[in-house]
Formats: structure tokens, sequence, C-alpha cells
């Protein structure tokens, strides 16, 4: 990202210049893309997204998805249940250990073929537009009701259900986002591609149904074709995390 320089008039006596002192942003912004795992009955075909803040070093990881019941949802003549079903209860994890998170989602898929792969994007931000992120979960946490505790992530239902076309992990970590820096994903509508991504099935499902696909960044393999090529915001790291045999 673009470092802001701020001026401040720090002066020994009357007739001392004024002094240019940049002021570098120490937070940071993680946008964490895990890929597609498992295979046969065990895959997980839509990966996943969440938000990684580094400040005043602290971590936060908010980790939105369907962990909690499952929903079902009815496509024309076609009515999907249990784990094809594309609405569930809203579960934010909200995590204070990056190791921990991403030591967990190296663990998925690990008994088949294709585990998990973790493609971080970060960027450099100050402490003022980290703590936006904060308040915007917050927020959230504020109408959620506790849902389970463990050694490092909290878990909250969110009023809002989660649903395939939003609020979704990769919404939900993209409308946070941007509460920091507003042009992510100004040019994110070039990447959408679910062809790409939903498999048969869900395709069909939609073709019957009343929603539209969307003309917006809902999938995390998307996402992550639009973060490798950032059009609209530099990335200042690049990180890729897998388990390590």
């Amino acid at each position: 990202m673009n470092v802001a320089t701020t001026t401040s008039n720090t002066t020994k006596n009357s007739n001392s210049p004024t002094q240019q002192v940049p002021l570098k942003p120490e937070a940071e912004l993680h946008l964490l893309v895990g890929s597609a795992y498992g295979e046969g009955d065990t895959e997980s075909p839509y990966g996943h997204t969440a938000v990684y803040i580094k400040l005043k070093g602290k971590d936060y990881i908010y980790d939105f998805g369907r962990y909690g019941k499952t929903k079902p949802e009815t496509f024309g003549l076609i009515t999907l249940t249990g784990a094809s079903s594309p609405r569930g209860e809203g579960i934010l994890r909200v995590w204070d250990s990056f190791q921990a998170y991403i030591e967990d989602e190296n663990r998925q898929g690990l008994a088949s073929s294709r585990s998990r792969i973790t493609h971080a994007y970060g960027y450099k931000v100050f402490d003022s537009q980290a703590s936006l992120v904060l308040n915007f979960y917050n927020d959230l946490i504020k109408t959620a009701k506790p849902h389970q505790e463990r050694a490092h992530f909290k878990s909250y239902i969110l009023a809002q259900d989660y649903f395939a076309l939003a609020p979704n992990c990769t919404t939900q970590s993209l409308e946070a986002t941007k509460k920091a820096i507003p042009s992510m994903t100004k040019s994110g509508f070039r990447f959408v591609n679910a062809d790409k991504v939903l498999p048969t099935s869900a395709k069909l499902a939609f073709k019957a149904s009343k929603y539209e696909m969307p003309k917006y960044l809902f999938l995390p393999e998307n996402l992550n074709d639009y973060l490798m090529a950032s059009p609209d915001v530099k990335v200042d790291m690049r990180n890729t995390h897998r388990h390590q045999k």
C-alpha cells in the first residue's frame, strides 16, 4: 500500500525549521484464502476466506463459516439438505493466535490426496485502519449468541445466516477489509467465474432457482485469482501455508 506522510512540527527553538517525519503503518491486514480439499464424499470444493489483523503485538483472526446447523434450501423442484445445503447458521470464530488457526487449516484434507493450501496476502495498514476492521466484527458480535470457547478461539452464532451467495466467508471478509482499504475489489467483478469452481449439481440447482449468479466476488478461488493479480491494491506480503510432511 502507499505509505502516507504526515508533518510533525517539532522545533528546538523558534528559529528551527519544520521537520518532515514519515509515520509508517505498523499494523497488518491479511486475507487468508484456503483452497478446496478432500475427494469424493469428503470433498470440500469451495475453499475458505478469513481475515487476519496483527495489531500492537496481538493476533485477531476472523473466520466466518457454516460451522453450526445446516438449513434446507429449495431451488425450484430441488431441495438441498445437510452438507449439500448452501444455508446454515452463520458462525464466526475469533482466533487469538495465527499459528493455531493456520495449523487447524493445514490439517484439513490430510487423510485424502488433496489437503488445504492457504494463500496469504498481507497489507501494511495504520492502527486506525486495523481498528475499523475490529470494530466491524465487534458490531456483529454485539447481536450474536455465544457458541463455543476453545483454547485459541471463541465462536458466535451471528444474527444472519450463512448463505452460499452472501453473506459467506468471502463476502464478509471483503466487507470487513474494505473498512480499512476501500479500494479493495474495485475491479473484482472481472474475476468472477463461478463455472470454474461450482460442481455441476450446484450449477443446475442455481439455474432452477430464483437466484442470479452474483457479479461480485463470492468464491474463494475467484478471490485468489484477483489477489494474485492485485489490480487495485498493491500486496505488501505474500505467503503460502500447507502441512509440512
